[in-house]
Parts: structure tokens; sequence; C-alpha cells
């Protein structure tokens, strides 16, 4: 199914600035959030270095592999897995 791009779709997803924020901060919370929806580490690491994905190439960049892969280690390691 394909959707036309609707401006006042809640769901439709959008890249903003936020001005004068960390970009590492940016990045760690970009990566919670594809954690968070299921994506594995190794998913994760492709994304951010695909200059498809904007937002996360922008910090790939900016931040280098070394600090993506650190912040992607985090992250993951913060997850906790409880009733098995």
């Amino acid at each position: 199914m394909v959707k036309d791009f609707d401006r006042e779709d809640p769901f439709e997803m959008k890249a903003i600035e936020i001005p004068g924020s960390n970009i590492f901060n940016q990045a760690q919370v970009m990566a919670e959030e594809f954690r968070d929806m299921g994506m594995s580490k190794e998913e994760l690491k492709k994304m951010f270095a695909d200059p498809f994905y904007g937002g996360l190439h922008m910090a790939y960049t900016q931040l280098g592999k070394k600090n993506i892969n650190e912040i992607i280690r985090q992250v993951y390691k913060k997850v906790r897995v409880k009733n098995g």
C-alpha cells in the first residue's frame, strides 16, 4: 500500500532541528528509540552509517564511528529483560 503524503498526518515521521542541542544526546535518544522498536545493534549501526537516514547519518558524520558504536553499546547495555 502506498499512501500520499499528508501534512496533517500525526504519524508521518518528520525530521526537526533542535536548536542549541547536543548532538551526542540526540544520537543517544535516536538509538534508544530504535532499540525500543526492536532494532538490533548491528541493524542500528548500519542505519547510522547509511546516508539515507539523515538524522542518524548526521550524528555519525559529526561524532564518528567510534563514538556512535559506544553510544549504541551503552544504550543496549541499559536494557534489562524482566519475566524471561
